[in-house]
């Protein structure tokens, strides 16, 4: 007598679950399901005309502001023909004097005026000094920026 093996098996098992599945499928009947569209939503939309009458729109997109949070209009109304106004005053701006320069591996310079120091500093190119920060130093002068200026130092001359 010969024993069954695992691969007649495995076929059979294959076969059997197919089997069942097409049995299953005859079976089983698929609906789609209805779908009806409720009363109401059949003509949602009304015409323009017909929601709002003409002389209300103006008060709705006046009355108030759809882009600030409160929904309200400014304080102050926008006027093209006013001037902006004064600019809020910011802190002095420092008188800068570049005193004299040093060059080597990186180049140094000495700058009397920085804000929060007494007396010349000497500064190197990316350093920051009350603000102000040391862009560039080169052979015509130092580059330094902050406080929405831009500086451009040269050596003084006394001589000239």
């Amino acid at each position: 007598m010969r024993g069954v093996g695992i691969g007649e098996w495995g076929l059979g098992a294959f076969l059997l679950s197919g089997g069942i599945a097409l049995v299953a499928s005859a079976l089983t009947r698929v609906v789609p399901p209805v779908v009806v569209p409720h009363p109401s939503l059949t003509n949602a939309v009304p015409a323009a005309s017909a929601r709002y009458p003409a002389e209300s729109l103006g008060r709705v997109v006046t009355g108030r502001d759809l882009f600030r949070t409160d929904r309200r209009p400014a304080q102050l109304a926008y006027d093209p023909l006013r001037g902006a106004g004064p600019l809020p005053e910011g802190p002095p701006k420092p008188t800068l004097n570049l005193t004299g320069m040093v060059w080597g591996a990186l180049p140094e310079a000495v700058i009397e005026g920085l804000p929060t120091t007494d007396g010349p500093r000497v500064v190197r190119v990316g350093d920051v000094v009350g603000g102000l920060a040391i862009r560039r130093i080169g052979r015509r002068g130092v580059v330094v920026a902050g406080m929405d200026t831009t500086w451009t130092l040269v050596v003084k001359e006394p001589w000239k």
